[in-house]
């Protein structure tokens, strides 16, 4: 379908690679990850084309996976690269900005561990309405209105609805099901 496509970042960036996707070649590296450029419906009803960057081993997939959810008229308020955002995860989110990548740590985590998203192994779908909660946290602090999960929302995501069923049926774990914490935003897979 139109609209949908995966480069390498090479092919997008050029040498100007290194300056437009900042990462750790230690942890993960250029070669590893994929551009996918994807079409979606937004908060307006009309297609917009989108970019994401993901691992290299998921990036069929989610091809596959963002295909069914244009199809379906999901709707997805914004993606953009997190370059647009200088990996300013908040800012991001603030903005309800559906994004992969991002070369970060584990939200509340001090540092210790990378996060799905610094390998392209998560996605994080309509952030506002579908908001990261841990005790008294709610990131981002617009998704207040949104914690309770009974009401309908643009782009909110519930467990068994069709945006979960789809990404199950590919084997990605969703964060809204975590026990600890929830991250209704949040799609992750394990490495292959």
């Amino acid at each position: 379908m139109d609209g949908f496509c995966c480069l390498t970042l090479e092919q997008v960036y050029g040498p100007q690679l290194k300056q437009a996707v900042l990462l750790d070649p230690n942890v993960v590296n250029y070669d590893e990850l994929r551009y996918l450029k994807v079409l979606h419906i937004g908060y307006d009803g009309c297609p917009h084309q989108g970019e994401l960057i993901v691992h290299h081993t998921v990036a069929k997939e989610v091809l596959e996976i963002f295909q069914a959810l244009y199809e379906m008229s999901y709707p997805i308020e914004k993606m953009r690269l997190m370059n647009c955002y200088d990996g300013d995860d908040e800012w991001s989110m603030t903005d309800n900005n559906s994004s992969a990548f991002n070369f970060r740590y584990v939200t509340g985590d001090g540092g210790k561990k990378y996060s799905k998203h610094a390998y392209g192994l998560a996605i994080d779908l309509n952030p506002r309405v579908n908001p990261y909660i841990k005790g008294e946290i709610v990131l981002p602090k617009n998704g207040l209105p949104y914690i309770n999960r009974d009401q309908h929302a643009l782009g909110m995501i519930k467990k068994d609805d069709a945006v979960y069923r789809l990404f199950k049926q590919y084997g990605w774990i969703w964060g809204g099901d975590w026990e600890t914490l929830k991250d209704y935003q949040h799609f992750e897979k394990k490495k292959k």
